[in-house]
């Protein structure tokens, strides 16, 4: 659009000129007055291409910005989902845990099944520090989808992560009281209403989860130079 209104300038001007100027004004007398106009006419186009240029400039700059973005944006995203999906494979195995109470017993840190429970929740938190900084850049550049989705995605992330934390508590604690009977009451009737709301099988969890990401994902590929063509 600016080179568009830089083109009408300078047409305009030259219309002007024809009307303000006496009809001599254009006659030339040398050859150095010849080189002077030819100059003056040069100099206006160089200034017109030179803007229509720099304005090309930006839209390529920014477009390889907004690819080189979107192709982290997609990669991060795909191994987060992964993650995800194993964490809440390890939320349901918590769950089936607690209720067969095999977590009472002696209690304590040096239960093996700790550090495995615990290495998933950890591993879930090194995905999510990734995908951190991504998810800023793209809700100040972007907007959209990107300033809300990343937020229903950390919901669902914290909820799966919730129940293997209790089953951590309870077997850290290895003893059945009060404490411990309501922890695991509530695992059990929260997990129930994640069953009504098709996250209590594997396959229906995946799509819930494919679901939540795919608003992000395909915000992200209309970004990629060349996709779609």
């Amino acid at each position: 659009m600016e080179w568009l209104l830089c083109l009408g300038v300078f047409g305009a001007g030259v219309v002007w000129s024809e009307l303000i100027f006496p009809s001599d004004f254009w006659k030339v007398d040398n050859v150095h007055d010849l080189f002077e106009i030819f100059g003056a006419v040069a100099t206006s186009g160089a200034v017109i291409i030179a803007l229509m240029t720099m304005n090309s400039w930006k839209r390529q700059a920014k477009a390889e910005a907004d690819h080189e973005l979107a192709r982290r944006v997609v990669i991060i995203l795909r191994g987060y989902r992964d993650e995800l999906v194993h964490t809440w494979s390890y939320a349901e195995s918590s769950v089936a845990q607690i209720r067969g109470n095999t977590w009472i017993g002696e209690g304590g840190n040096d239960n093996p099944m700790i550090g495995v429970y615990q290495g998933r929740l950890d591993q879930m938190q090194v995905v999510r520090a990734q995908l951190a900084p991504i998810e800023l850049e793209c809700a100040e550049i972007w907007g959209g989808v990107f300033t809300t989705k990343f937020a229903e995605l950390y919901s669902y992330e914290d909820g799966f992560r919730s129940f293997i934390e209790i089953y951590l508590r309870l077997l850290i604690r290895g003893t059945f009281d009060d404490r411990s009977d309501m922890e695991s009451d509530d695992a059990v009737r929260r997990w129930a209403l994640l069953d009504k709301w098709g996250l209590g099988d594997r396959s229906s969890a995946e799509a819930t989860i494919d679901g939540l990401i795919e608003p992000l994902r395909s915000g992200a590929k209309k970004r990629l130079i060349g996709f779609g063509e």
